[in-house]
């Protein structure tokens, strides 16, 4: 009865050992299918688009200095408003004109070794955007010759709205990508299928420049007859794409 109980207990134990070596080979295989390789494509692409710029951005700034800070005050105060006064002449509107900067400071200088103080200085920059860029040269010659010892600089021209350049760019750049994964493709002897990721860089380009009106303005009375030409040349919007692809 014993023995005939253990045959029994072995059986068993038999059965139960071959069922669950069947299931795990089914699920090592059903495995194995899930994870069968894809052939991809890693591609980059860029696309340009040039513009002409309908605006500038500058900085007007004046700097002042006198024995007591009150009277450096007044002289950059003076300076300040003519220089505001041509801005609006020329329609520059109020928002387009913002102060960046507003700082006193006592300035010293080095004689013979020693420091000393030189007098009191106030300094004020003026942020300006002319939307008007045609008249842009005339403003810069209008403001030399109002105004002396002042510094205009970080001109830069620039265009307002580039929503459809970076449009066009865009689409420019997934073609380029799209080109370029296609040719991969038929060097292999494959067939492009749908895009895994996509992702994006942007960059816009600007002409900056600056002048310098402590020296633009003296020379101005020796070569009155010379009127500022200010060129703006093409902007540039770009936008680079990277992109996986699959392959067939």
């Amino acid at each position: 009865m014993a023995k005939k109980f253990s045959f029994v207990i072995l059986s068993a134990f038999l059965i139960l050992l071959f069922v669950s070596c069947a299931s795990g080979s089914g699920a090592a295989g059903a495995a194995g299918a899930g994870t069968a390789s894809t052939s991809t494509v890693s591609v980059s692409g860029t696309g340009t688009v040039y513009l002409k710029a309908d605006m500038v951005t500058f900085r007007v700034e004046v700097s002042e200095t006198r024995d007591t800070t009150a009277l450096a005050q007044q002289a950059a105060n003076k300076k300040v408003s003519a220089i505001l006064s041509v801005l609006r002449s020329f329609g520059i509107a109020e928002e387009d004109m913002a102060t960046t900067s507003l700082s006193f400071y006592t300035d010293y200088m080095w004689e013979n070794g020693k420091q000393i103080k030189n007098g009191e200085t106030v300094s004020q920059s003026v942020a300006v955007k002319m939307k008007d860029l045609d008249n842009f040269s005339s403003l810069v010659d209008a403001l030399g010759s109002s105004v002396s010892g002042i510094t205009l600089s970080s001109v830069n021209f620039d265009v307002e709205d580039k929503t459809a350049a970076i449009s066009g760019a865009r689409e420019a750049a997934y073609s380029d990508a799209l080109s370029k994964a296609s040719a991969y493709a038929g060097y292999s002897k494959m067939s492009i299928g749908k895009p895994i990721s996509i992702s994006e860089g942007y960059s816009s380009v600007g002409r900056t420049t600056n002048l310098d009106y402590a020296v633009l303005a003296t020379s101005a009375k020796a070569e009155s007859a010379y009127n500022t030409e200010t060129p703006t040349g093409l902007l540039s919007v770009s936008v680079n794409v990277s992109a996986v692809f699959e392959l067939h």
